[in-house]
Parts: C-alpha cells; structure tokens; sequence
C-alpha cells in the first residue's frame, strides 16, 4: 500500500473513531472517508478490529514520541512525577488518548479488550511500566526497590488510573486542568519519590537509559504499522 493511502485510511478511521465510536463505524464508512476501496483496507487489516487497533498503536505511538521528545531537551523530565504530569495534559488534548485512558466505552467499545494488538499493546504497557521502574530506582528516582515490592507498579497503575478515571464521571473533579495535574505530580511525588534531590548527573543517566527503553517501545509499537507509515512519521523516535 501506498503511503498516501496507508495514512489516508487510518486517518480516516481515527476521525470517525472519535466522532462516532467504534459500533457505530463500519470498514465502509472507513473506505467511504479514505477514498480506496473496501477491499483495500481488508488486504492490509484482517477486521475491523484490528484496523482500529492500529489507530490506537499509532496513536500511542505519537503520544510515546512526545514524552521522547520533551525527555531529550530536559533529562529532569525522566522523574516520575514529572513525566505522568506531563502524559496525564498530553493525553487530556489527545481525544482517542484521553478515550482511552479514561475508559470511555461509547467510543472504544470491545476495542481495547478483544484485539490482537489491543492486548499486544496493554501487554507492552505492563512491562515498559516495570523497566520504567527499575531504571528509576537503579538511578536513585524511586524509594522502593520494584524487585522487592511486586505490588510496586500495581500501586502506581492504581495511583495514575485514579486520576484519568475521574475525567470521565462529570463534576467529580472540577478543577482546572492544570491543577489536576500539579496534584498527580504531588501524589506521586510524595509516595514514590526519595526525599533527597537527585543530581543532574543522576538525571542524565536515568534519562540516557529511559531513552534506550523508549526507543524499544516505540519500535515494538510502530511495528505492526505500514511501513510507509513508519517513515512518514518522525525518524528520531527510533534513533
């Protein structure tokens, strides 16, 4: 597939995805919107579910490009409460992230549940969730060590989870954006975080080695996408 039309179909599907949910859109309402064939995105994505899955990949994938970016022009941002202040407006401006992270079921339906790569990528999630942790507390960024403490990302998924929950129940957070972010931060801050500051060498090589992590991430998360996908987006997230 061309890359005009491998972008023009998951564009297309992303748009309607948002707008409608994912019961409502049917792979000719895809094809309609994208200007190709039916036939056309069933060669390239066995069902429906997994063309949608794709959506979502590329869209995490995005989302993960963001963080890489804003990690390499300040390695401060490697620290925990940073970074999930960071991802928590980031994913509150994305409307198919913020769908997702806030569970909302009229717009992704069975999607993230029963998909091949819906479970490929919650999958990935965990484990670069506990790496995460590991190189944070290698570094001296975490106060437990997630070796001794299994429970330790259980703790923080439940932590973060809460506070994305909560944008989905109307009036149960009424508070500027940006102060719920500051919350998340203090939160995690005060439970996970040593109470000594870290150096700027200890950033800087907690930031070198969550880069590497990242990079893996992205190529895990891109590789399901076409491949003229893959080009068209930015070549520095997989450096």
């Amino acid at each position: 597939m061309g890359h005009d039309k491998a972008l023009r179909v998951l564009d297309a599907a992303k748009a309607l995805l948002v707008g409608f949910g994912y019961r409502k859109v049917t792979v000719d309402d895809v094809a309609r919107r994208a200007g190709v064939g039916k036939g056309t995105v069933y060669l390239y994505w066995p069902s429906k579910l997994e063309l949608f899955a794709s959506v979502l990949r590329r869209d995490a994938a995005e989302l993960l490009g963001e963080q890489l970016a804003a990690l390499r022009a300040d390695p401060a941002e490697v620290r925990l409460p940073r970074a999930m202040r960071r991802s928590f407006l980031q994913v509150m401006s994305r409307p198919l992230s913020r769908a997702l992270y806030t569970g909302d079921h009229d717009v992704l339906g069975e999607l993230m549940t029963t998909s091949k790569a819906g479970l490929q990528f919650a999958a990935g999630k965990t484990e670069t969730t506990r790496r995460y942790l590991t190189v944070l507390y290698e570094h001296g960024l975490l106060s437990d060590d997630p070796a001794a403490d299994p429970v330790l990302s259980y703790r923080l998924s439940g932590t973060v989870t809460g506070f994305f929950l909560l944008e989905g129940i109307p009036g149960a957070a009424d508070f500027d954006l940006e102060d719920k972010a500051d919350a998340l931060a203090t939160t995690l801050r005060r439970a996970f975080e040593p109470t000594t500051e870290p150096t700027l060498a200890m950033l800087r090589a907690a930031a070198g080695d969550l880069t590497d992590l990242y990079q893996q991430w992205m190529a895990d998360l891109t590789d399901s996408l076409p491949v003229s996908t893959k080009a068209k987006e930015d070549p520095a997230w997989c450096r």
